[in-house]
């Protein structure tokens, strides 16, 4: 993960992501058309496998609202199943919010937003064995209190079916939030901001970067007079995304020696 952090603090590293964007086009297995990508995105992202899900949010919110308390109550004995969690997560992510399966494009696939996804999962994955998040929450400071007002804001989803807003709690246990990238995302990343500096900087880094591309696909949400509450949903992960990225490079290393360490 060394390298992997080295690699990622280089100025080019966020060039390459944003690049990828235009190269990995999106699939369908049925009247693909280069002319048609847009429409067979938003299709995909739509009627994706999580829109599916139906009475499982409730379970799947559940076993997510618990897995933050246990982090917050037990703290750093939580470390391995936490990052565990959070890796499982990013790769359902991938798969359940990106793929779907319709009569106009028959299998679909938002190949971009799947391999980043995955992207995300891997340094995640890298975490859970190599445990280098220490979770004591010793970091809180008050300049914080934002980010997590923005996060529960995030995971709470305050709107009904039809964009209205709705500040019903409720929407912890029965919104999708705990299946959804974007939602959770701000959560994830206010939590290891929390503990600075004795987290992963290259999983930190690498999730706020790809949390912060992703942001700005769902500003554009706010050009279409419908779905203007979608942007609203997304502007928790791009500003806590882009404020985790300014924190990654001022952030030094737990592996750089003081240089009156490396002169002995």
């Amino acid at each position: 993960m060394e390298k992997l952090e080295k690699i990622s603090d280089k100025w080019w590293f966020a060039i390459i992501l944003i690049m990828a964007q235009s190269v990995l086009l999106p699939f369908a297995s049925r009247n693909f058309d280069f002319a048609n990508i847009g429409q067979i995105i938003s299709v995909t992202l739509s009627n994706a496998f999580q829109t599916h899900f139906g009475n499982l949010n409730i379970l799947l919110q559940s076993l997510s609202l618990m897995m933050f308390i246990l982090l917050f109550v037990f703290k750093d004995k939580m470390k391995s199943l936490f990052n565990a969690y959070v890796a499982l997560s990013y790769t359902a992510f991938a798969f359940i919010q990106n793929i779907a399966i319709t009569e106009t494009y028959g299998i679909s696939i938002v190949t971009v937003n799947l391999a980043m996804f995955l992207f995300v999962a891997y340094v995640w994955i890298r975490e859970t064995l190599q445990q280098k998040n220490v979770y004591d929450f010793k970091n809180f400071q008050w300049k914080y209190v934002w980010m997590i007002i923005l996060a529960l804001f995030a995971y709470l989803c305050p709107f009904d079916n039809h964009g209205h807003f709705d500040l019903n709690p409720l929407h912890f246990f029965v919104k999708n939030s705990a299946t959804a990238f974007c939602l959770t995302t701000p959560a994830f990343l206010t939590i290891m901001t929390l503990n600075l500096p004795k987290i992963n900087l290259a999983t930190y880094r690498i999730t706020a970067i790809i949390g912060f591309i992703i942001g700005c696909y769902n500003m554009t949400s706010f050009f279409n007079p419908n779905s203007i509450y979608v942007g609203f949903m997304h502007l928790p992960l791009l500003t806590i995304s882009l404020y985790c990225i300014i924190l990654s490079y001022r952030t030094p290393s737990k592996t750089d020696k003081p240089a009156e360490a490396a002169t002995e």
